[in-house]
This record gives C-alpha cells, structure tokens and sequence, in this order.
C-alpha cells in the first residue's frame, strides 16, 4: 500500500467514524429505530471479513487457479475482521431495545429462555468475533500446503458463523425458527464478499483469464443462495407454520414487497444472464453484475433488519444510512492497522 493510499485510508476512517457517531447520536431520538439501522447496516459489513474469511479457508483447501488468483486480495480483505468487534458494541449496549426478548416484550420459556439472555448473547458474539480474529492470525502465520488448520477452521467457522446468524437476524423475532436460516445467511454473505473482490479486481485490469475464472463461481455461488434462499422459503410455507408465515409476510407487505422483488432480481438476473459464455467471460458485464448483486444485498440486509421498526421507520433508514456509509468508510483503515500489525510481526519474527 502507497504512503497516499494509507493517507486516504486514513481520511476515511476519520470521516467513517464521525459519521458512526453521528448516528449512534440519533440514537437519543429514537433509540429503538436508530440501533435498528445500525444493525442492518452492521449485517452488511460484516459480510465483508466474514464471508472473505470464508473464502480463505475454502480456497486453501481447494486447489487451483482460483488460488493464486484470489488469496492475497482476500488474505488482506479479512485482517479488518476485528473491527466487527467495536462496532457490535453499540448493539450489544442496546440490546433491549432492538430485540423484544431483551426487553421484556417477548415471553419465552424453556430452553429458548435460557439461551436468550442479554449476558449469554453479548459473551457469544464477543467470543466468536474474537475467535475468528485469532483464526485470521493463524491461517496468516500457517506454512502454504497444510491442510488441517483450513478444514478445522471451516468445519467450526460454518456451524459459528450460524450462531451469529441466528443471534443478531433471526431472534428478532424469537417466535421465528428456521433450520437453514444460518446457511442462508452465509451463503448470502459469501456472495457479498466474492462480489465485492469481483469488482476491486477487475476494475482497471483486463487479464481476460481472470474473467473466465471469476465468471463461473460468481455464478455458482449465485445458484448457492438461489437454492438456500428458496429451499427456506418453501418448507416454512409448505408446513404451513404460522411463525414462518408471519415473518415473511411481514416483509411482503406494502414497500417491502417491492424491495422483496429487487432481491430476487439482482440474483436470478445476473445467474441468467451469466448463462451466456459471451456475458460471462466479459470483464465489464461481470463489473455490472457483480455490483448489481451487491445492490441486492443491500436491500438483503435492509429487507432482513428493518420490517420490526415500524414508525420509527424514517429514522431507521436514515441510521441504516449513515452507519453503512461510516462502517464503508473505517473498514480500509481496519484493513491498514491490521496490515500493519501482521508487518510488525512478520519483522520481528525474521
């Protein structure tokens, strides 16, 4: 990284983190609304380290010439993964006012109850958050070719990663319950960090072999979700479960139904369109694909979070807003400190 690119990383994370106080300060309006779009927002981002990390470990595990071409662009996408660490704390500080089990709205019973508690999530997301640093740290320092540490790591990041799923989206609300809802939600968040990396490589490079790699597995990954997403879908409306229909028609009803079919658009449409050889192996379709899934994913995390504000809905788009355009902002820094820390330690221990 140049001495101006740090510069403008910098600036960023100035102009991120103002904007972030900025909006945990509308918080005083309506605390409920604000923290609600500070969540989704958060739902966005952390699909950047977590879903890289993802990726990392899958693709020291499978060779090939997607290795080459991707793990030093995600190797440094994932050193910002300690910053999810500062910004769940506003969440974690508010968690009476952002879920109903944590404020008394919900009553619960049995294991749910247990499980359900202020303390036990805060101490669930801070362990996990930091155990997922500590598996950044790791797959850094691990020697190429050895495969015990990704296969390990991967195995336990999948069944975690939906412990965070079903703790910061889906216990929203607690009647709620879906087996593959943590599959759905990595699969979404893989897709949004391949994208993103689909995008930041390509942009000013024109290597024609990397489009014909690139191509297919944002394709294959689309398809992923298609089937994830849909499966979920069917089964809850197949049995008919009043908790399942609930939620979902929640978020099909008047705008919500709109940006329900946006969804569905930036990902069946880009997987049709990637079909075609000549769209697939073309650098600037696969640019305007990709943002279009990123898009998607945005209104994703927007569809996801924001349904349960209610009147506070205004502020909770503006929060949402804000705090992503903030937490887009800080994450290079995170990129930079943790850059900069992995040189330290790789000078020290030369």
């Amino acid at each position: 990284m140049t001495v101006e690119d740090r510069r403008i990383a910098s600036l960023s994370g100035v102009v991120g983190t103002l904007l972030c106080l900025i909006a945990l300060a509308m918080a005083s309006m309506d605390v409920h609304a604000a923290l609600t779009g500070w969540l989704a927002a958060f739902a966005f981002v952390s699909a950047l380290p977590l879903g890289t990390l993802c990726l990392a470990l899958t693709l020291r595990i499978i060779p090939g010439q997607w290795r080459e071409m991707l793990q030093p662009q995600t190797d440094r996408v994932m050193l910002g993964l300690p910053v999810l660490i500062v910004l769940v704390l506003p969440i974690l500080s508010g968690l009476p006012h952002i879920y109903p089990w944590a404020g008394g709205g919900a009553e619960l019973s049995g294991f749910k109850a247990a499980y359900l508690t202020p303390a036990f999530f805060a101490v669930r997301t801070v362990a996990i958050l930091c155990g997922a640093s500590l598996l950044v740290i790791a797959l850094r320092r691990q020697p190429s070719g050895r495969a015990a540490l990704p296969v390990f790591g991967l195995i336990a990041f999948v069944l975690l990663h939906g412990v965070l799923s079903v703790d910061w989206l889906m216990s929203l609300d607690p009647e709620f319950h879906s087996s593959g809802f943590g599959l759905y939600i990595l699969a979404g968040q893989v897709l949004t960090a391949f994208s993103a990396q689909v995008v930041f490589r390509l942009l000013g490079k024109r290597q024609e072999g990397q489009v014909r790699v690139l191509g297919p597995l944002l394709l294959t990954l689309l398809l992923l979700w298609a089937y994830v997403a849909f499966m979920q879908y069917f089964i809850l409306w197949s049995g008919n479960l009043p908790p399942g229909v609930a939620w979902y028609r929640q978020r099909g009803e008047g705008g919500w139904a709109f940006v329900e079919y946006l969804i569905a658009a930036s990902r069946l449409l880009p997987a049709f369109l990637l079909l075609f050889p000549p769209i697939r192996g073309s650098r600037r379709f696969l640019i305007a694909l990709s943002s279009i899934v990123l898009v998607g994913s945005l209104l994703e995390c927007a569809w996801l979070v924001l349904p349960p504000a209610g009147t506070g809905m205004g502020l909770a788009t503006t929060s949402f807003g804000l705090a992503l355009i903030g937490m887009l902002l800080l994450y290079p820094s995170a990129i930079l400190l943790g850059t900069a820390v992995v040189e330290v330690k790789a000078r020290r221990s030369a």
